[in-house]
């Protein structure tokens, strides 16, 4: 019974970090998209650097070279407003 309560266990932390490794990645895309916007379109000014939360991730359709575009929903420092963008990864 012993032996089974710690792969239990084992499983779990096996399982969360993972999800911890998969957030770390959604979060540094959409750092990387909003830095993109700020560059090439001159908005979003900032956002990456003041990127506090990523509230939602949506895909709204995936392409032939295994991108997706998706619709980002976060937070960013100093403000309560969810603020919102369209990037592709």
């Amino acid at each position: 019974m012993g032996f089974l309560i710690k792969l239990t266990v084992a499983g779990a932390v096996v399982i969360g970090i993972g999800y911890w490794i998969a957030e770390g990645i959604e979060r540094q895309n959409v750092r990387d998209c909003l830095a993109q916007h700020s560059q090439q379109y001159g908005i979003a000014n900032g956002h990456d650097v003041y990127l506090t939360d990523v509230v939602e991730v949506n895909i709204h359709r995936t392409y032939g070279d295994n991108t997706e575009t998706r619709f980002v929903k976060y937070r960013i420092q100093g403000s309560g407003d969810i603020q919102s963008a369209t990037c592709r990864w």
